[in-house]
């Protein structure tokens, strides 16, 4: 799930902020300021293969709003669904997984570059949003 330092409508916290209900499952998610800058490293030094590219970790549609109600828009609220509520009314089914980015994190260390883990990648995410007059 990409996330971008600003609420683009493809953003991930743009689009779970306006759904009426979310389900709360742990999910790994990309800070796109952490990553794109790993691929771009990586490529200098050739490096090729298959990677997960993803913040280490994983984290839930309520904690993702939970800080983003902290940090950008306090006050803001939201609703929860079973997954099996949720399974009525989609069209099409969705997948939740824990991305292991051990072969990623190892790689980048040889290079000097940490990626954060995902909880503190969107707290910086989100204050950077909020200097920018993000709300």
């Amino acid at each position: 799930m990409p996330v971008s330092d600003d609420l683009h409508p493809r953003n991930f916290v743009t689009k779970i902020s306006k759904y009426e209900r979310v389900v709360d499952i742990p999910n790994s998610n990309t800070i796109l300021t952490d990553l794109l800058p790993a691929s771009v490293l990586m490529a200098e030094h050739g490096e090729t293969g298959i990677y997960n590219f993803t913040n280490p970790g994983a984290i839930s549609h309520n904690e993702v709003l939970s800080l983003f109600r902290d940090i950008i828009r306090p006050g803001f609220t939201w609703k929860n669904f079973t997954v099996e509520e949720q399974a009525k009314v989609i069209k099409a089914g969705r997948s939740n997984c824990l991305l292991d980015t051990t072969k990623l994190e190892n790689k980048l260390k040889e290079y000097g570059y940490i990626v954060p883990e995902i909880h503190e990648a969107y707290k910086r995410c989100f204050e950077r949003m909020k200097a920018a007059g993000v709300k």
